[in-house]
């Protein structure tokens, strides 16, 4: 394979490998690879891959996604999604970017989503951290 989704397939320790199935909620940190079967939810501050015999049915919130083999669900990523040549999907996914490839396979809704720039998350932050403003010292409320 080659292209950033071949990379990251190479890179990612895998965490459910072929015969394995896991049910429920998975989070982490980093890179991770299913190539067994998993349902249920993901979260992850980092890069999922799906590989080309993974079978995903969940709801996923990460960073990247990478899809080789099989997903089913609902994903959100706040980076990028990217379906390889072998990538069968359904289901919904939302990003600021999308990368599919010749030959891959979707059906769903896909949504283009604008990611914030950094000036944006700060002033956010500041707005967040700022006191709310009450009744006035020494009034009373109605």
């Amino acid at each position: 394979m080659s292209g950033a989704g071949g990379d990251r397939i190479a890179e990612a320790p895998t965490v459910i490998d072929a015969g394995a199935s896991f049910e429920g909620l998975l989070t982490f940190r980093g890179s991770a690879r299913i190539d067994g079967v998993l349902s249920g939810r993901v979260i992850a501050d980092g890069c999922l891959v799906i590989g080309p015999r993974g079978r995903v049915t969940a709801t996923i919130e990460v960073d990247e996604l990478v899809v080789a083999g099989e997903f089913e669900g609902e994903a959100s990523a706040r980076g990028r999604v990217e379906l390889l040549a072998s990538a069968r999907a359904a289901g919904r996914l939302r990003a600021p970017t999308f990368s599919l490839a010749e030959g891959c396979r979707f059906d769903g809704q896909w949504e283009t989503v604008v990611q914030p720039s950094q000036a944006e998350l700060e002033a956010l932050a500041e707005r967040a951290a700022e006191p709310l403003e009450g009744p006035a010292e020494g009034a009373s409320a109605p």
